[in-house]
């Protein structure tokens, strides 16, 4: 335990890795010295003429030209490698600080060094009359012919290393890698300041490392690789952080000194107790992401995003953490937030068909998971944000179809919820929610002698499809309630004209196929599709009954 101790200490102090590679290459050669010199000795008993060339004073060598050739190799070598690291670093940041970690660049480098040096020291054992002859054959048969053929290989290795791509591997690696560690150093020992320091400095500088490069790369894979390293570290995180003792998550100075924290002064008791530095650090960089790739229009690198954040979403249910939960909650609220406002402004509606899609996601895998109050909120605040597109659509045309989007994704979780078996009384406030969708209190009686708004087409078209499915599932109360938010709309519309509206969404449903005729990004699939159509005589039955029964009068009537 002491040496797993000392080796974690050593990684998150930034202990020298070159002084240490300096006495890994310093033995290595001399190790090998001694052990040539040692074989010669023992050869020469068994062969006389290897007896006379290490016995005999007279026997000269000339390695008069090896220094130059030493000279050449390490300079052709690392004159390649500043060049290489200094334009990488225009492009790349903090590429230095990876190469000064890398353990294969370290030794190698020290081992051409050392080997030249080596050279001039058995020039100078020549020089005063000693006859290292097997030091002069090491050298000159073993070290520089190395050298000479492992040049071109190490800077082709350099070239890859230093590539993007590789770049992210490593940080994510290190980081995985130390987050293991971390799990059995911190079981055993005593609350340690320092190393608590260190080890948060660590785990947010690779965070920031990736965020860094996700601002300098400018191409969409290696920016796609960023979020899922981003991602996967936060997962990995997720399913340590329970074998982490709780002192851990006190945080330390590196955390309130990091600038995602600059303006959570605040809220540092409730992060504590909650245990979520990190999370909290990954969403903000993840949130920050997002919100660029919006800018740049980045359709599929925004949606990645999304679809990141349902798998961090299904590690934290694996793990039970409703905390972090409800956080992941807020996390999409605000990306949607700021999908609104970028969907408004630009009279674009891709970003929010993604999103929805993923915010859906990530509520069934709620109600897998038997978590009804976050179900409820969850869908309180989709319907919230629906209603809201709604108003919004009427000055950016191009979201009005997101609100069918939205109604659409409320009735795949409305279905879901019934497959699962949840107790009736919470789908009836779950269907209100959907009922209530695109016609918020305020807009449901007139203003100023206007016309009061109804349902769109849209939405009543989802919503007709829903109830088909409870009457095919014989669920009656559902399909009831949902056929009384239906005939609402005769008061506004007129009874013959809703009727023949009514008609014509049955129609629509009868024709509308799995498959839509155009491609969008998630496939051609039909939001409008029922395959119950054949309960479409009962729901005209049940519609026909609501408009013929009259609606109970109200306290003030039966008192006039």
């Amino acid at each position: 335990m002491g040496l797993r101790h000392w080796l974690l200490s050593y990684a998150i102090d930034g202990l020298p890795r070159s002084l240490v590679a300096f006495v890994i290459s310093f033995g290595a050669i001399a190790g090998l010295d001694v052990a040539v010199n040692r074989l010669l000795v023992i050869l020469s008993a068994y062969h006389p003429g290897l007896a006379h060339l290490l016995g005999s004073s007279s026997v000269e060598m000339d390695i008069g030209f090896a220094p130059e050739v030493w000279l050449a190799v390490i300079g052709l070598t690392l004159g390649t490698l500043i060049i290489v690291i200094s334009i990488a670093a225009q492009n790349i940041p903090k590429i230095t600080e990876l190469y000064l970690n890398d353990w294969i660049s370290l030794i190698y480098v020290w081992c051409l060094a050392l080997s030249g040096a080596h050279i001039l020291y058995v020039n100078v054992l020549w020089d005063l009359g000693a006859h290292p002859v097997g030091s002069t054959l090491l050298n000159l048969y073993g070290l520089l012919p190395l050298a000479i053929i492992t040049a071109l290989p190490y800077i082709f290795y350099i070239l890859k290393s230093i590539q993007p791509e590789s770049v992210v591997q490593q940080i994510y690696q290190r980081q995985h890698h130390f987050m293991t560690r971390l799990k059995g150093v911190l079981g055993q020992q005593q609350y340690q300041p320092r190393l608590v320091r260190r080890s948060q400095s660590y785990l947010i500088e690779g965070l920031n490392q990736l965020d860094a490069l996700l601002t300098y790369v400018a191409f969409r894979g290696p920016q796609a690789e960023i979020i899922e390293a981003m991602s996967g570290l936060l997962q990995h995180y997720i399913c340590l952080k329970q074998s982490y003792t709780p002192y851990f998550f006190r945080l330390s100075s590196s955390v309130a000194a990091d600038i995602s924290f600059k303006t959570m002064f605040d809220q540092f008791k409730q992060i504590e107790e909650q245990h979520s530095f990190y999370e909290q650090k990954c969403f903000r960089l993840l949130g920050n992401a997002y919100v660029r790739f919006l800018e740049e229009n980045e359709f599929n690198l925004a949606s990645l995003c999304g679809s990141e954040m349902c798998a961090i979403a299904q590690a934290i249910l694996n793990e039970g953490d409703d905390d972090l939960l409800e956080l992941m909650v807020i996390r999409f609220n605000t990306m949607l937030r700021f999908t609104i406002k970028h969907g408004n402004r630009h009279n674009e509606a891709r970003n929010l068909y993604n999103l929805a899609f993923h915010y859906r996601r990530f509520i069934e895998s709620l109600v897998y998971y038997r978590r009804p109050y976050i179900v409820q909120k969850s869908v309180h605040y989709l319907r919230q944000y629906g209603n809201e597109i709604y108003q919004l659509a009427h000055h950016s045309p191009a979201l009005f179809f997101i609100v069918d989007v939205f109604a659409a994704e409320l009735k795949k979780i409305l279905i879901l919820v019934n497959e699962e078996e949840w107790d009736e009384a919470l789908q009836l406030e779950l269907l209100e929610e959907m009922l209530r969708l695109d016609n918020p209190p305020e807009l449901s009686q007139p203003q100023n002698g206007d016309r009061p708004s109804s349902k769109s087409t849209g939405v009543r078209l989802l919503q007709m499809g829903l109830a088909l499915f409870y009457l095919e599932r014989q669920q009656l109360r559902l399909a009831e309630r949902i056929v009384a938010d239906i005939v609402e709309d005769a008061s506004i519309l007129g009874t013959e004209t809703f009727r023949r509206a009514f008609l014509q969404n049955c129609d629509r449903l009868r024709q509308a196929q799995p498959k839509f005729w155009e491609d969008t990004d998630r496939g051609n699939v039909n939001l409008y599709y029922c395959p119950h159509t054949q309960q479409l005589p009962t729901l005209q039955a049940l519609v026909n009954r609501a408009l013929a029964t009259p609606p109970p009068s109200s306290p003030i009537d039966s008192e006039g």
